[in-house]
């Protein structure tokens, strides 16, 4: 099965299949070895959050590159802005551009969390 083929059928399940889903898939992450060794990224104990962060910020490194590309940023841009090394920010590229399902997965189980609580994420049409 495809990618593309299993991500249409995971659409087709039920809200609370999804979750299941979702965190089993986090969990098959989360007892997957550590390969690389980074210099500027860690792991931190999250319930459900398994990407790195900034080594000494409550940063994400996601945060980072999301920025990045929302804001078309170099990595030189992104340096200055955030206050990090230079390698920081390559670190932060790699580890994001090879972790993009991960990513994916998180920032959809967080929309979840969200709704859930009730918060609206779309904007309202002011009428």
């Amino acid at each position: 099965m495809s990618l593309q083929e299993f991500q249409e059928k995971a659409c087709q399940l039920s809200v609370s299949d999804r979750l299941a889903l979702l965190s089993a898939i986090v969990q098959s992450l989360q007892t997957t070895p550590e390969i690389e060794n980074w210099q500027y990224l860690i792991a931190r104990p999250h319930p459900w959050r398994k990407q790195l962060y900034i080594k000494g910020h409550k940063l994400l490194a996601s945060t980072i590159w999301r920025d990045m590309t929302a804001n078309h940023m170099s990595s030189e841009q992104a340096s200055e802005n955030w206050d990090l090394p230079l390698d920081a920010i390559y670190e932060v590229i790699d580890y994001c551009e090879n972790n993009q399902e991960l990513l994916k997965l998180e920032a959809e189980e967080e929309r979840y969390r969200l709704e859930v609580k009730g918060v609206q994420l779309e904007p309202t049409n002011a009428a």
